[in-house]
């Protein structure tokens, strides 16, 4: 059990730096670029790996639509609203945030199904997606306001980016079963490429790219790698060798763990409101996870 424990620790601190990194990078580069570049680049190395280890293709028509939903869904649409949301906000905000994906997973996936979730589901649903709410607009109702570094704006494009990458995971999850999580992965940022690759053709423009600093490459180079790449993988060995019931809990220490490194990499200020919520949102979806079948 240690090893399968160890790469889900692993995978987790370098989940957790994902939003530290766009942070970081976004204060060179639109956060549209960054969402573009970073996953347009894991693509890329998805396409070898994929055809280097034989990697199964999904055959029929039904199963490459869910693909095709997977893939832009997960790799495309919801790297670039996160880095285009975290451009508005806090590395901090948008940890708390994404800690919504199960929850919005969930219920996705009872609806695609035609059934109800637990009333125990509920109940953290509801207590994640009012401290959600709160963390929003606890600062005021205006869109355009901005405090400590977030805005309302910045926190609703990361919301949305979160039901996209929901959405992402329900097809993945439908694709899995039928040509492994791994292929579904890799398949999946590949299919993504149809997007990302016209997209930065049109905004490559706006960055003066001999001049970008060398820790913006750095950063990018820690979501196209590690977050994207090495994460993914280390978690699906984690989840094969653990348990999901057992490994998927550990999960709930990512917004922790990205509160206090934006803490101290990025002096964002930890304020009586963010720590509540956080508190909130993850007792939220503990709960909501562990009534979610």
């Amino acid at each position: 059990m240690i090893a399968p424990f160890s790469a889900a620790v692993l995978a987790l601190l370098l989940w957790s730096g994902t939003a530290i990194a766009n942070k970081i990078a976004v204060g060179y580069m639109d956060g549209l670029t960054v969402g573009v570049l970073r996953s347009m680049l894991a693509g890329f190395f998805a396409v070898a790996i994929g055809f280097s280890l034989k990697l199964r293709f999904p055959e029929s028509h039904k199963d490459r639509t869910l693909l095709m939903i997977s893939g832009l869904s997960s790799f495309a649409f919801w790297p670039m609203l996160l880095s285009i949301g975290i451009e508005r906000t806090t590395a901090g905000h948008a940890a708390l945030i994404m800690a919504m994906i199960p929850v919005f997973t969930v219920f996705l996936g009872t609806v695609i199904q035609r059934r109800l979730p637990h009333f125990g589901w509920w109940l953290g649903a509801v207590l994640a997606l009012a401290a959600t709410a709160l963390l929003i607009m606890g600062r005021g109702l205006s869109i355009e306001a901005i405090h400590d570094g977030s805005s309302v704006r910045g926190d609703l494009i990361i919301l949305a980016g979160c039901v996209f990458c929901a959405v992402g995971y329900v097809a993945g999850g439908k694709l899995s079963p039928k040509i492994g999580t791994v292929a579904t992965t890799f398949w999946g940022l590949s299919v993504a490429l149809v997007i990302l690759i016209p997209v930065f053709s049109a905004i490559t423009g706006r960055t003066h790219w001999t001049k970008v600093p060398t820790d913006i490459w750095l950063a990018v180079a820690w979501m196209t790698f590690l977050s994207s790449l090495a994460g993914y993988a280390l978690w699906f060995f984690a989840l094969g060798k653990g348990g999901i019931a057992r490994i998927g809990s550990l999960q709930l220490v990512m917004p922790v763990i990205t509160l206090m490194v934006a803490a101290v990499l990025l002096d964002e200020t930890l304020t009586p409101l963010l720590t509540s919520t956080c508190v909130a949102i993850v007792a939220g979806t503990y709960l909501a996870q562990r009534n979610a079948s």
